[in-house]
């Protein structure tokens, strides 16, 4: 026979749990806040509200994108990291963040966050000027091998970023010194390609998407991608392999992180609605018309993916002299 305070207990845990789930099968209830570590037209920014819009459709509340940009994306990144694992807080994230942990300028890194779905993909390109010598990548690294390091200049790209892990690994593969080329600092990606079609430096890294008004101009040329396939986009630019013989392949994602801790329910909510919005006709085709790269990847997978990047990327800055954590 049970006891009355034994019935009591039951009925109490029971009804805790039915209205535990019941909270968050209601969720979302009120508005998201969608955090953009840049500034408003920026890559990312368009990328979160092609984004938004579709997620509204799917859940049936505003998702609102708030631009927090500063510092290579960390002001709105932390704004995440640090957010109520609640559901309304989420953000298109860049891996700047792995690099900023390894400067030593956050106390996160990829365990910080839930992760939800990568929604899209920018492989770095080796960008050099029009009148450059180099015809190709491979006479462009034969230059850099047999040079003193310093004596070729690269820019557009924060140093430990994303496109300067990526040229540094292709440089690695090819038996070259990771930090042979000198870093010439930019204010963004744009005034660096700027300054490569002025004949300021030798050689940038960024997307095709960044690029590819210059490209059009005639005063810039791509060598290669740095992917394991050519872009639909731009389906005359070799991948590294073609060009060099050697693999390379790197450069920056954009995901949808959450607050660590966000509670299972949720969690395989919003990832559905962000896979099954970054997976459609229209996404897609609005990634393919501004020049980024599709390729999604949710749970354990983009999971995995942060944490090699993170050691990876951790292992690289060593290399580079200019990881800050142990």
């Amino acid at each position: 026979m049970n006891h009355p305070f034994h019935l009591l207990s039951k009925c109490l845990l029971a009804g805790l749990l039915a209205w535990h789930a019941g909270a968050y099968a209601a969720w979302p209830e009120r508005p998201i806040t969608l955090m953009v570590g840049w500034v408003m037209g920026s890559g990312t920014d368009l990328i979160a509200r092609q984004l938004a819009g579709g997620l509204e459709k799917e859940l049936g509340v505003p998702v609102s994108v708030l631009n927090i940009d500063g510092a290579d994306g960390i002001f709105a990144h932390s704004a995440v990291a640090f957010g109520a694992s609640d559901g309304y807080t989420i953000g298109l994230v860049t891996p700047d963040f792995i690099s900023a942990y390894w400067l030593k300028q956050t106390d996160y890194s990829y365990e910080g966050f839930t992760p939800i779905a990568r929604v899209e993909q920018s492989p770095a390109v080796f960008w050099v000027r029009q009148d450059s010598p180099w015809r190709n990548l491979k006479e462009a690294l034969a230059a850099i091998l047999k040079s003193p390091p310093g004596t070729y200049r690269i820019s557009g790209m924060a140093q430990g970023g994303a496109y300067h892990i990526a040229m540094a690994g292709l440089l690695k593969a090819n038996g070259i010194r990771p930090d042979a080329l000198r870093p010439v600092p930019s204010d963004g990606a744009q005034p660096g390609l700027d300054a490569l079609a002025n004949g300021e430096v030798d050689i940038c890294p960024n997307s095709l998407r960044e690029g590819s008004a210059l490209l059009k101009q005639g005063r810039i040329r791509a060598l290669a991608v740095l992917s394991n396939e050519r872009l639909n986009a731009f389906p005359d630019v070799p991948t590294a392999r073609e060009a060099s013989g050697k693999a390379g392949s790197g450069g920056t994602w954009r995901a949808v992180l959450a607050p660590a801790g966000l509670p299972a329910e949720i969690r395989t909510r919003l990832t559905e609605v962000v896979v099954k919005v970054a997976d459609s006709a229209e996404f897609r085709s609005f990634l393919a018309f501004q020049g980024f790269g599709a390729g999604t990847l949710s749970g354990d997978d983009l999971r995995k993916l942060m944490f090699e990047d993170h050691r990876a990327w951790g292992n690289m800055m060593g290399e580079l002299g200019l990881r800050k954590r142990k």
